[in-house]
This record gives structure tokens, sequence and C-alpha cells, in this order.
């Protein structure tokens, strides 16, 4: 390449001294202005020593260009899922990919947090109403699926706490008597479980917080909210990685007859030409891509066909998609009681527990309550109820999961948020997969 470069420049000097050395400007400085003389058109008309095919060649090459460029920068949108180099993490800005020494990390795992921060509002603001999904557990239903597991827990700590705080009394007793006090109490268990989820119903914005169990979730598995972007949009980024191809081509046309006009009039800026349409290329290539995509957002009639950004036509399959991977991987049952039993609201969460625990020990004593505090003193009574309390409030998390299946079925997350979805205008629709590229368009393009 060289070598052709000096060879051209070598021919266009013997040339101006065939006819008599360069035009000169009144400075005294060479000039040259493009297809400005009869020359320069004497010179397109007799075409450039340089061989044809290194002119076709450039169009495909601009292809493949537009092409690797796309490809490689959703790559760079998704991964690495860490900062790479871990070495050189310090040096990385907080929210952002790269780090001030180099490295990097995807954009979509670097910003995890902030993206599930906006897809939890758009989900409860626009999909889901929390109370009302927790509405839909019948009480009965919900102790009926626990009580296999949590009645046997209860009646465990029901007898460790008595024979722990009064031993003497409890210890005297035939083991068939304090069997026959367990029990008589544990009738009302599921009566007590019935309440806990009705007092849960009625206080569950106290006691959960979707949101930060959603960022939780998203920076605790990264590879979760890439997943989910990538099956949402799945097609989308095909549509990218194939239109670089496209797009790169139709641009290398354009850089084939400006080069071959450049090569012929002005070698000297040929080299040069290529690094620039190279970034040219890549840039609008990308560019082209992310509009193809998201816009229009409305349907839109040109000439005899309606158009509409690829993204939102398909609304009711990614509604499906969308609804489906949030309950696998983000809003289920589990999630939702992991979050309330130890996330931010975990004490709120004890205390509803607990409340209903020291409700149910008074109901099962009756009207003995009298007669147990002058037996026991208020404060050891006091003292077993709130032991009591507790060691449920412990059990619980052991116990819980028997009624994952139950609730899953019951909560109906995935239908309601698959029909709201679908009933979404698309500018709101828009904003399932858009932020992915909003909130770093520009670093994604570059």
């Amino acid at each position: 390449a060289h070598g052709l470069h000096a060879r051209r420049l070598l021919r266009e000097v013997e040339t101006d001294r065939e006819v008599g050395g360069f035009e000169t400007s009144e400075m005294g400085l060479g000039s040259r202005t493009l297809l400005g003389s009869s020359d320069d058109v004497d010179k397109l008309s007799k075409g450039s020593d340089t061989h044809i095919a290194l002119y076709i060649i450039i169009p495909f090459v601009s292809a493949v260009v537009g092409y690797v460029t796309n490809v490689v920068a959703l790559q760079m949108t998704f991964y690495p899922l860490e900062f790479t180099p871990s070495r050189l993490k310090f040096a990385q800005l907080e929210g952002q990919p790269f780090g001030l020494l180099g490295g990097w990390q995807g954009i979509i795992p670097s910003k995890a947090g902030k993206m599930a921060a906006i897809l939890c509002d758009l989900m409860t603001t626009k999909l889901l109403d929390v109370k009302e999904m927790f509405g839909k557990i019948v009480p009965v239903e919900f102790a009926e699926a626990l009580a296999p597991e949590m009645t046997p827990s209860m009646s465990r700590v029901v007898s460790n706490v008595m024979a722990e705080e009064a031993p003497t009394f409890w210890n005297s007793m035939p083991p068939s008597v304090q069997a026959g006090l367990v029990k008589e109490a544990m009738a009302g268990a599921e009566d007590f479980l019935a309440d806990v989820i009705e007092d849960l119903q009625n206080h569950v914005y106290e006691v959960l917080d979707l949101k930060a169990m959603v960022v939780r979730l998203a920076l605790e598995n990264k590879q979760d909210v890439v997943r989910m972007f990538q099956e949402v949009g799945e097609s989308e980024f095909r549509i990218i990685e194939h239109s670089g191809f496209y797009f790169g081509f139709v641009f290398g046309i354009m850089q084939m007859i400006t080069f071959y006009c450049v090569d012929v009039l002005a070698p000297a800026y040929s080299g040069p030409l290529l690094p620039v349409f190279g970034f040219m290329v890549g840039y609008a290539t990308n560019w082209f891509a992310l509009k193809l995509i998201f816009r229009p957002i409305y349907p839109t009639r040109v000439c005899c066909c309606t158009i509409q950004g690829a993204f939102l036509k398909r609304q009711d399959q990614v509604s499906e998609k969308f609804s489906a991977l949030n309950v696998e991987l983000f809003c289920n049952a589990k999630n939702l009681w992991e979050e309330m039993m130890f996330g931010r609201l975990r004490l709120e969460f004890g205390e509803l527990v607990k409340r209903n625990t020291r409700k149910f020990t008074d109901l099962t004593i009756g009207k003995g309550v009298g007669a147990v505090k002058m037996v026991f003193g208020a404060d050891a009574y006091a003292r077993m109820r709130e032991r009591i309390a507790q060691n449920l409030v412990d059990e619980l998390p052991r116990c819980v999961p028997v009624s994952y299946d139950y609730q899953d079925v019951a909560l109906e997350i995935e239908a309601t948020v698959c029909k709201a979805m679908k009933g979404l205008p698309p500018d709101e629709f828009e904003g399932v997969l858009h932020p992915v590229f909003e909130e770093d368009e520009i670093k994604l393009i570059v």
C-alpha cells in the first residue's frame, strides 16, 4: 500500500513537471481544487492506474467492518460481567463500564442495579400492584399449604419453651399429658397461619421493598440481567448485527466513489481517507441500527407501506417473554419471601409475625391466662410468649418454602404482567428494552 501510494505521488510530480510545474497562488503556495479545472476532468476521464479490483473490494470490506463493529459493540454491552482486568478495578469510575487506567466491564453489568431499578419502577407503576398481587392468596389455602411443615415446628417450639421456662411444672407431667396439651394448642395453628397472611396482605408495603429486592438480585446475579435483555431483545440484536453488514455495504459504495475521485485527483489524501471512513462506517451502522429498532414509535405510513420500530412491532411476543423471565429470575414467591425475611424490612416483617404469634398464644390459653400468670408469674409468662414468637420467626425460613408452589400459582404474576404489558401504549412499552441503550447509547455507538 505504501509503495502504491509513493508511486502515485511520483507520477503526479512528474506530470506536473511536464506541464510546467505546480500552479501557484498569490502567496506562492501550491493549490489544488477537486474538479476545479479541465485538467481534473481529463484525469477523471482517463481513470486511475490502480487496479479496479482494489476499488471493488472497498464495499465488501466496509460491510465486514460494519458487521464486526456491531457484533463487538453488542458483546461489549453484555460482557465481561465483572471489570477486566480485575487488578485495575480500583480505577473504574463508579457506574461506568471503563476505568481511568483501562479495562472494561459490560455496559449492562456495570449498570445492572440502575437498570433493574428502572425496570422495577416500570413494573410497579404500570404493570403490577403489589398489594393486589398478595390479595390473591387465599389465607385458608395458604395455611393448608404451610401446615404440614409449620405445625410440627410450632409444636416443637411450644414444648421446648415450656421445658426451658417452666421445667418443674412441665417435667412433672406425664409425656401423654404434655402431648395432649401441645395437640390442643396446635388446634389453632392453621388459624394462626391464616392470620399471618391476612396481616401481610394489609401491610405488605411495610414489610416488602420490591425495588430493593430486584436491585439486590440484579447486582448479585448480573448474568440473569444479561440473560433477560438478551432473550427479550434477541430478534433486535440480530437486526443490529446483520444491518451492520448491509449498511456497511451501502456506505462502502459511497466510500468507493469518493476514494476513486480522491485517488485520481489528490492521491496525497487517499491514505488518510480510509481510517476516516472506517470510523464513519462503524458509527453510522450502529446509529442506524438503533433507529431501526426503536423508531418510529408509532406505526407511520410511508408511501405504500406502514413502518414501525422492529422492537415495538413485537410487543405481544416481548410481553410474553419478559413476564416469564421476570417470574423465573426475580418476582417469584421464593425471592419475595426471602426479601421479607432477610431484606431491608426484615425487622418489620418479624414484628408482624410476632404480633400474630402473641395473639395465637393468648387465644390458645384463653380464659386460663390469669391462672397461668399466677402459677408462672407475669414476667415468666411474658417471657414464654416472646420466646415462642421469636422461635416461630426463626422457624419460618425453613418451613415457608413448602408453600412456594401454591403461591406462585396464586399470585398470578406472570399473567398479570403479561396482560398489562401487552396493553401499554408504544411510547411506554419502549422503556422495556431501550434503557439498555439509552443509558450509554453514545458509548455503544462509538
